[in-house]
Formats: C-alpha cells, structure tokens, sequence
C-alpha cells in the first residue's frame, strides 16, 4: 500500500494550490472539501482511497514528490519558524511573557483530545520488530480522548493497522494482540492517555500495536495451526543433517543423497520454525493436514541413531506418508539453495519430474548459514535464474560467444533433463532464456528442425582470432597463411585440406560436428521437455534479439518521477551517460542489479532518489519491484560512475530488504 507521507505538515490549500497547478479538475477541490478531507486525514489514506480523487497515477506520485519536498525545503522550515517567531512577539506586547506560559498551560490541561502516535510491532525471528510502511506499518498519528484507556487504543490501532480485520500479514484473528508504551511495556490496562501525558511530560506519545502468531506461541499451539492449515507448504534443502541449538527440537538425520536421488526424499510433518533452515542444508517440511492414523504411526517413525541419540526417519515409514502426499492438490514447495552451490542443488531440484507442476517458490541461504532477508515475489527467481546460468556457462559449455554443452561424466540423463526443467520453468514463469546458448541447438531441441544459420552460430563459437580466419578465407582465401589456416583446421579435427572450393564446404561440416552432432545426446533429453513448448519457442531467435540488453531498451524501461528537482535531474543525466557508455556486460550487471534477471524482460525500473551521503552513500536497488533508489548528493559525473561500477563489479549482492 502506498501511504502519503508528511501531508499533515500543510495546510490544505497549499495542497489545493499545487493539485491546480497539474491541471487537476475544481470537481476534485471541491470533493475533497465536501468529503472533509484534510491534512490529518490524507496520511492514513491508501492508493486506492486516493485513486478516488486522483485516478491518475502520476498526480498521485507528484503530491507525495511535493510533500516530501516540502518536508525537506530550508526555505519551509525557515518561514515555519518566522511564524512562530510573529505570534510570540505579538504576545509578549499584549502581556507578560510568563503569564502567556502560564494561561497557555491551562489551556492545554483544558483540551478533552491529545495526539498519539501509533506504530506496528510484529513478532518475527524471536523478536518484535517494527512493520515498515510499505507492509501496512509505519507511524501514524491519531487523535484521542485524554481518558482513552488500553482497549480503545488497540481497537484504534488494528482498526488503522488492519483495515477490513486482514491486511498483507493475515487475518487479526490469527495473531495474539498488546498494546505497549514508548518503552515497549505492555500498557496498563486503567491508566489513560491523559494521566500518562501528566506521568512522562513528554510531548507526544508513542504506542505500538505488538502481534504474535497464534501458532508460535507454544508446540501445542503449533501442531493445533498446523492440523487447520489452509494450504501446504513443503521446504526443500540439500544437506544431510539439520541441527538446532535447542535440545527440545527433534533432530531429523537424512542419510547423504547425490544430485539424482532428491526424488526419493519425502515430506513428514515437523513442529518446527522455518528460521532453522539457516543453518541447516537438505529440509523437507509437510505442514498439511494429517490423518488420525498417520499420526499415530508418527511415534514408530521417528527412532532413535545409536550414534547419536537423534531421531532417524525409517524409510519403510516414509514410504507410508507418499502416497496420501501425492493425493493432495497442488501444495506451495520452497526450495532452500546455497549461495555458490545453486547450480548443483538447482539440479537436484528438478530431477524430480512433478517439480514443474508445483507452486514453486525461492529461499536463498548465504555462505554463513543465514538466510537471505528477502521473499521471493520474482526478484529471487530471476537472480536465481541468472546465477544457475552464469555457473553453467562456466562449468558445463565449450566456446566464446555462443556456448555449447559438452558431455560430463557426472551428468547424465537425469541431469540433462533436470537442466532441460530448468530451461523450460525459467522461460514459463519469466520468459528468461540462456541466450548465450547457440540458438540452434534450443531450435534442434524444442522444433526438431534448425531455422538458424548452422555458420553463423559457428562462428559466434570460435574463439575471435579463428573467426577473423574463417570469415577472411570466405571473402578472400588467397589472402589467408596457409600454415595458419591448417593448424586452425587441425585443432577443429577437420581432416581434409581446405581449397578455396571446398572452404565453405568444410565450416558448414565443422558447425553442424561441433554445434549438433557433438552435443546430440544432450539435446535429446533436452527435446523431451522442450518439444511441448513447441508453439512458444517458435522464433527463437527473435526471442534471443528481446532478450539482449541494449542501451535503448535500457532507457526505455526507466521511469522517473513526474516533477524533479535539478539536483535530481543531473542525476539522471549521469544516469543516462553512465548506460550510454556501458557495453554488454555492464548492461546485464545494471538489468541483475535492478531486476535480478542479467537479461531484458521487459520490465520497467522505476527511479527515486534519496539523500544518502558519506560511506552511506550508494545505489539500492529492489529486484522484486524493480525499484532503484540513487543518492542525489554526487558533485560530479566521474564520482557517479566510480560508485554504480564498483557496486556492480563487486558481486556482493545480498538480499537484505523484505
């Protein structure tokens, strides 16, 4: 929800004046007039509130640009503090100032309604942390009766917090409810506002709203939730052991499983937090619903490793809970990767063939054991994505700017076609292809046929000085040194002697040897996944011309605020020279880092800009929104581009934003 922030800080017709200055209709002035909307109000509105008076997108934005900017002008507090300023002076000439302080005190004892604000505190990882704006949450200041007391402050607080009793965290129902002081104490329940403002003397109280899941709370609590869920979730990992610090957690010990053997892990049900997967590597949790007799056998399930005293799942009893599992619809899965190992446990994965037909969602580990604070909306999927192929380029490809496949001893057809999942999931869910893949073995593989040219592709293979022989023997092939020519041939295992008649010949005979014979097997197993999606992957090499990022199709995605200051707007020039400039590779780093995908999907970036400064100072990006905030306060255009590069450059992306 989009909340506009620092409107209560004008008076309305400040804010009337800038709506007319956008062209915004008198009908609109005067239904915010006639609907008694003021300052006080507008800050607990939502977006959709407001569309009711401004449809438009971009007034909505330009008022929020224009409070802030307000907010933050010198020129505003200044005349604020003028004001001020007057109304003393003309006080202190009518009486004296102590008995102004003295009749202003009684005045304030006089008044039935204080201000408070009101924030969000949800219990979280063990703690109680507070809910930003941009989740439901932030401050928000109400006024109430100075004998308000603890319930009609939290009806008041779930009221703002949970409008309709549900917003983006669940139902109020589903949460244990407080209301706490400025300290974070649970509030007594017969003190009031007016006595606490007596008590503290400060000048504005601050309450928060605290929330605890009911499932939480206890073990009991946890499998009473569970046994009413709604919706299955499964978490999937790839260790062996999962340990927890806590000695009242059961321990599940799995025994060490390959790349190919995930399929044979199954979902138990397992009162346990997600959290611990931090520290953890292969988890399976089921928290659907389970039967009466498949609780009872949950006891002869768990025994006991004589080597460490651990429950150890039987297998002859996780055979037992499969088959009511694949008898229940479709269930949410989370797949659990390491940082550096995504390649490999993405694989895993999808060796399991129904992988594709769940509801598949993304959890991402770091090298230190702790997750990544970040929820998987797409963002996760595409850095995903595009780190699972940046790995296989490496890892499992021959050549330079088009890749091939070649065979590895450790892969075989199970992996081969995992890969093929992933190529087919990756182009379903975010039209994300491996363009640096030769396009005809994709086309081999999902159309039976090659539409490409075989030499073309060919010659994207080859290393740069080869295809600067190749295509000279093509234009002139006296021209060429000989001795160069046949060593080239010799290292491609051609086995004749190029002449200028039989040249072009021999490169079409090398292309389709390196680029369809040699990676055969692979795009056999390729084919059985890829040949249903016939129909979409039809053009192919249109599909790879999208996908390639290019300084116009980068431009044309940004989108900036409607009104900027020049400060902004030289930022934006530095932005603009910075792309200008960039080659292939730094287009891809910017796409990742503001996307999470290192190629073009067609999405657009919506730019802010913020006042960070000194070490602070730097570009954040949200993948998921596809939002990148830039810092304002740069003197220069050099210092700019010495900043965005070493963010792009260091490859230290950490998802630390929910």
């Amino acid at each position: 929800m989009l909340f506009i922030r620092y409107c209560n800080c004008h008076r309305m017709d400040e804010i009337y004046d800038f709506l007319r200055s956008r062209d915004v209709s008198e009908e609109v002035i005067q239904q915010l007039e006639k609907d008694k909307i003021d300052s006080s109000v507008i800050p607990l509105m939502t977006d959709e509130q407001l569309k009711v008076y401004l449809p438009s997108y971009g007034d909505r934005l330009a008022l929020l640009g224009y409070c802030r900017r307000r907010e933050n002008d010198p020129a505003g507090r200044k005349s604020k503090l003028l004001d001020r300023l007057r109304a003393k002076i003309s006080r202190n000439k009518s009486k004296d100032h102590r008995e102004v302080s003295e009749n202003e005190t009684v005045k304030n004892a006089q008044k039935n309604v204080r201000k408070v604000e009101l924030g969000w505190l949800n219990f979280r990882d063990g703690k109680y942390s507070q809910v930003r704006t941009k989740k439901g949450g932030g401050t928000r200041k109400v006024a109430v009766s100075k004998d308000c007391r603890k319930n009609e402050l939290v009806e008041k607080a779930v009221g703002l917090f949970f409008p309709a009793q549900r917003n983006t965290q669940g139902r109020i129902t589903d949460f244990e409810v407080d209301i706490t002081d400025f300290q974070e104490h649970s509030l007594d329940e017969h003190i009031t506002v007016g006595e606490l403002y007596e008590q503290t003397k400060l000048p504005l109280l601050r309450f928060y709203l605290t929330t605890k899941r009911k499932d939480s709370a206890s073990d009991s609590e946890t499998e009473s939730a569970s046994a009413n869920a709604q919706q299955d979730v499964i978490y999937v990992g790839n260790s062996s052991v999962l340990t927890n610090s806590s000695s009242d957690d059961i321990h599940l010990v799995y025994s060490t499983v390959d790349m190919g053997d995930l399929s044979s892990v199954h979902e138990i049900d397992a009162a346990m937090n997600v959290d611990i997967l931090e520290d953890s590597g292969t988890v399976t949790f089921f928290t659907g619903l389970i039967s009466n007799t498949e609780s009872a056998s949950l006891d002869d399930t768990l025994l006991l490793s004589p080597q460490s005293s651990s429950p150890v799942v039987s297998s002859s009893h996780l055979d037992s809970f499969q088959e009511p599992i694949v008898q229940r619809e479709k269930v949410k899965k989370i797949l659990v990767l390491h940082r550096c190992q995504i390649l490999k446990e993405l694989i895993s994965h999808f060796c399991d063939v129904s992988v594709t037909q769940e509801d598949i969602s993304i959890q991402v580990v770091l090298p230190d054991g702790k997750q990544e604070k970040a929820i998987d909306d797409g963002g996760v999927l595409r850095d995903v994505l595009s780190e699972f192929w940046q790995d296989f380029y490496e890892q499992c490809t021959l050549g330079n700017n088009f890749k091939v496949p070649f065979l590895r001893h450790d892969f075989g057809q199970q992996q081969w076609e995992s890969i093929g999942r992933i190529i087919a999931f990756g182009w379903q869910k975010q039209k994300y292809l491996p363009i640096k893949l030769a396009p005809v073995i994709l086309e081999q593989a999902a159309l039976g046929c090659i539409k490409s040219p075989l030499v073309d592709s060919f010659l994207r293979y080859v290393t740069e000085s080869d295809r600067i022989v190749f295509e000279s023997c093509r234009s002139d092939f006296e021209s060429v040194d000989s001795e160069e020519l046949l060593e080239i041939m010799d290292l491609h295992n051609c086995r004749r002697v190029p002449t200028a008649d039989n040249f072009e010949l021999l490169l079409e005979e090398l292309a389709h040897q390196k680029l369809i014979q040699e990676p055969a097997f692979v795009i056999e197993q390729w084919s059985t996944v890829l040949s249903p999606l016939r129909s979409e992957l039809e053009c192919i090499t249109a599909a790879y011309e999208n996908l390639q990022p290019t300084f116009r199709k980068v431009m044309r995605s940004l989108v900036y605020p409607t009104i900027m200051t020049e400060q902004q707007k030289n930022i934006t020039k530095y932005l603009s020279s910075y792309l200008r400039e960039s080659d292939k590779q730094h287009l891809s780093l910017f796409l990742r880092f503001c996307t999470g995908s290192d190629l073009f999907l067609g999405r657009n970036i919506s730019i802010s800009f913020t006042q960070l400064q000194g070490v602070q100072r730097r570009p954040v990006a949200h993948t998921c929104g596809c939002y990148l905030e830039l810092p304002v306060n740069y003197e220069n255009y050099p210092d700019f581009r010495h900043e965005i590069n070493k963010v792009l450059e260091s490859s230290v992306w950490v998802m630390d934003i929910v």
